[in-house]
């Protein structure tokens, strides 16, 4: 493989913000595959396989243009965390102190001196900052809700709500910030509400079961006792009478069974269903992983196939202009070789004629 041509000096505002997206990707990508790694940990023994973190993100700053090696990128994203920790803390204190700070400028409205009498970072723009917040606040959020409630759901809205204050623009991150160090008294009451709302999916009730068909069979009863005769014999109305009894607590202890089994049949057939979707989601996972992973190395590929490209014509053109220079230093050698031998030819000659001038 062809050693890469990096580029030196300071960091431009492009490549800042490209590393930031990087990071931001790379991390999605490390809590996808610390998920995928969770799963495949259960069914093998194996142990996981390391990666270079930092080498990923020299890989996509190249593909976007930011010609940095991954230890420029590990200092440089070292450096804005610094830098983004110390304006953070200092607009949180003045969001605290807020009516005893009235006359204490904003970190946006300093200038750089004013920040260098801080201890304030004097190069940070507002763009950066919002992108940092984006990134650092995100990651932050979805750790927290993930730990603290299990439930999928529930998971799920307090990230979209975090989210959504996320989105705000970068003067106004300082609610953010408030509502995430805010007294841990309010924090589970937002956690803890919507799972009292939520059913368990796989676990229907059994008091739930379509009516049974045995409650008909009174009404058949019924029927029957007024189709019989007036006044019939005490010996005929024994008779029928104690056949309908063993027939009417036959057919309800027919009708109880049947609830329950019904009752079962339903249960089984849900948590058949669901782990069916769950066998459905598990695969179709499994493949967008393969797919992506195809694409990620056929980029990769493309890439490196391109870098080498690239350096086979840059060495072809070095070679040229070797051959061009040889050519030119021949060319002067000879021009100079044919100089000295006119000079010495026209000294020869006027030697010759004045020695034959002489004696006349």
């Amino acid at each position: 493989m062809a050693m890469r041509d990096y580029r030196k000096g300071n960091w431009t505002v492009e490549e800042t913000m490209i590393l930031i997206e990087a990071k931001k990707k790379d991390d999605e990508r490390r809590k996808f595959n610390r998920s995928k790694q969770t799963q495949t940990l259960t069914t093998s023994t194996s142990k996981p396989i390391t990666e270079l973190r930092w080498k990923w993100v020299e890989e996509y700053c190249w593909g976007k243009g930011c010609f940095r090696s991954q230890n420029q990128c590990n200092d440089k994203w070292d450096n804005l965390m610094r830098d983004y920790k110390k304006v953070r803390e200092y607009l949180k204190n003045l969001s605290d102190h807020l009516e005893e700070t009235e006359n204490i400028k904003s970190y946006w409205n300093m200038d750089k001196v004013e920040r260098k009498d801080k201890g304030l970072p004097t190069n940070m723009l507002p763009q950066i900052y919002q992108a940092l917040f984006d990134v650092v606040e995100r990651s932050s959020i979805s750790s927290s809700t993930t730990t603290a409630t299990p439930s999928t759901s529930t998971t799920v809205a307090a990230t979209s709500m975090a989210l959504a204050s996320v989105s705000a623009p970068f003067l106004l991150p300082i609610p953010m910030l408030e509502m995430q160090q805010s007294p841990p008294s309010a924090v589970p009451a937002l956690q803890l509400s919507p799972p009292l709302l939520l059913p368990s999916p796989l676990l229907p009730p059994p008091s739930q079961p379509p009516p049974p068909p045995p409650p008909l069979l009174p009404h058949s009863t019924f029927i029957s006792s007024q189709a019989l005769p007036p006044h019939p014999s005490p010996t005929l109305e024994l008779s029928p009478a104690k056949r309908r009894r063993k027939e009417e607590g036959g057919g309800r202890g027919r009708g109880g069974g049947g609830v329950g089994e019904g009752a079962s049949g339903i249960a089984t057939h849900t948590e058949a269903a669901a782990a069916t979707s769950l066998e459905d989601v598990s695969s179709a996972i499994s493949r967008s992983a393969a797919i992506i992973s195809e694409a990620i190395q056929a980029s990769e590929e493309r890439e490196e196939r391109r870098h080498r490209e690239m350096m086979n014509l840059h060495q072809s053109r070095l070679r040229i202009v070797e051959s061009m220079m040889e050519i030119n230093r021949q060319g002067l050698n000879g021009l100079a070789d044919a100089i000295n031998r006119l000079a010495t030819s026209i000294f020869t000659w006027a030697n010759s004629h004045k020695t034959q001038q002489g004696p006349s």
